[in-house]
């Protein structure tokens, strides 16, 4: 059966059509990749603090201000709650220049240990000590007010004991919280999803986590771990069900690698 020419032409027209426009077109766009989440070592993965030396505005401490510093620092230690910078780098610094002490260590540190000499008692030999434990943003997270017993006129020691009661009360003053997990982002902000009922306070630093590749142990097979640390945050406001943090460190500042649903890890 033949079909009329007036037929045959409009096939012959749109197959022609179909081929141009196929031609015009193209393959349909690929979808851009995701970059991938890169992760940081971050500089801690302890609450870690520096313990400065005293500032005595009495005049009359002497080798106090650094005596009780270093039973300090070794009593710390010794909790195994906190990750410890060397004494030897901080026995020279003047410990009344708090903000240079700040701006020197705010990429290096969780928290400052500082102090200062209320009242000295020869009779007594006690040492009236304020001291504080702040954030090196300036947000001061712990305070209080301690007597030391000390032994000695010239080499004096500070009391064991007692400087021991002060690194319990800084341990229990920053205790392990509960994982939490970013509920909200914006700009250099993220939104917690834990808050004072769950025992976080301001200036308390998290690790952001994110799910990676699967690690196993390559002998026995066993799981290890898949979380990538993607930032470092520090909480600088407070609900009782939430907080907001400040991001403080990324890989690159052009990808926002921070993502709701990230887990945060209280060091």
């Amino acid at each position: 059966m033949r079909l009329p020419r007036t037929y045959g032409f409009w096939l012959i027209a749109l197959a022609t059509l179909g081929t141009i426009g196929c031609a015009t077109m193209g393959p349909p766009p690929s979808v851009e990749p995701l970059m991938p989440r890169r992760g940081i070592t971050p500089r801690s993965y302890k609450m870690k603090l520096a313990v400065f030396n005293l500032q005595d505005p009495t005049g009359s401490g002497g080798k106090l201000s650094e005596s009780v510093a270093e039973v300090l620092h070794i009593s710390l230690f010794e909790t195994n709650r906190f990750e410890l910078m060397q004494r030897a780098e901080l026995r020279g610094i003047d410990p009344g220049d708090t903000k240079r002490i700040q701006e020197q260590y705010r990429d290096r540190l969780d928290a400052l240990v500082v102090g200062s000499i209320t009242h000295f008692d020869t009779v007594k030999k006690t040492v009236a000590l304020n001291v504080n434990v702040m954030n090196p943003y300036g947000t001061t997270m712990a305070a209080k007010h301690f007597v030391v017993k000390y032994s000695g006129n010239i080499n004096v020691d500070a009391d064991r004991d007692d400087i021991d009661r002060i690194a319990e009360w800084i341990e229990r003053s920053f205790p392990k919280l509960a994982t939490g997990e970013v509920i909200s982002r914006s700009s250099d902000r993220i939104t917690v999803n834990l808050g004072t009922d769950s025992g976080v306070q301001v200036g308390m630093w998290m690790l952001v986590a994110s799910r990676g590749d699967i690690v196993r142990d390559p002998q026995t097979g066993e799981f290890l771990g898949s979380d990538i640390y993607v930032g470092e945050v520090y909480v600088v406001a407070i609900n009782p069900a939430t907080c907001d943090a400040r991001l403080v460190r990324n890989v690159n500042k052009r990808i926002p690698q921070i993502k709701v649903g990230d887990k945060v890890v209280f060091k």
